[in-house]
């Protein structure tokens, strides 16, 4: 809830969970604008490789942590 964007490398080291995907399908499926930026990562066994990046713009952030009683900070 920091704004910042996220990847699975990221969610795993927060998390311990390797389940990025299905937390961002139910956040759009409870109606939240997750946004994706697909960025190039190529390796060498896999040179097309395509990662995503997560984010929630900073107004649903806001709405989020007042959904819980807290409050955002810039």
């Amino acid at each position: 809830m920091d704004g910042k964007h996220i990847d699975h490398t990221d969610f795993i080291d927060h998390t311990g969970s390797w389940r990025l995907g299905a937390v961002i399908f139910k956040l759009r499926a409870l109606g939240w604008p997750v946004e994706t930026i697909e960025i190039p990562c190529p390796t060498e066994q896999c040179p097309d490789r395509v990662i995503a990046l997560y984010h929630l713009p900073a107004k649903y952030v806001a709405e989020a942590l007042a959904i819980n009683g807290r409050v955002a900070h810039a």
